[in-house]
């Protein structure tokens, strides 16, 4: 996280705005309150995953929610980053790879890979999601 903090938030022509749990949640405001407010004024939602991550009901729950995005604004933010190979192949992640292959992500094993990495994920980051799609999926939005 704090890699991906100065990789973001301090480096590149235009540095981008995290909003992180520990840094910028309310305290003591309920948790789901939190993460609705977090994702509804956020550009896009990144998801840092491990393979244990994936069947978390907190990470479920804010999938859900930025997923919803989609449904009622037609805006997807969902990037999701895989910080190991990805074990679950859920026909949801194989569709989402087909439709907009750059906004699910490996992190590399090679540590000479890690500067294509981060900018791979500016470049998402910074990017209109329906600019993103496939050609086939963006005529039907």
């Amino acid at each position: 996280m704090s890699e991906m903090c100065v990789q973001l938030e301090e480096r590149g022509d235009r540095p981008l705005r995290l909003c992180l749990e520990d840094r910028d949640w309310i305290p003591g405001c309920p948790l789901v309150d939190n993460l609705c407010q977090s994702i509804h004024q956020s550009k896009r939602t990144v998801f840092v995953l491990t393979n244990r991550d994936i069947k978390s009901g907190n990470i479920k729950t804010a999938f859900y929610m930025a997923h919803q995005r989609l449904m009622d604004e037609k805006n997807d933010v969902i990037v999701l980053i895989f910080l190991e190979k990805a074990v679950c192949y859920s026909k949801y992640l194989r569709l989402r790879k087909r439709l907009y292959r750059r906004s699910v992500m490996e992190w590399p094993t090679n540590p000479q890979a890690q500067p294509y990495f981060w900018f791979g994920l500016r470049s998402v980051l910074s990017t209109e999601s329906s600019k993103q799609y496939s050609d086939l999926f963006r005529e039907t939005l």
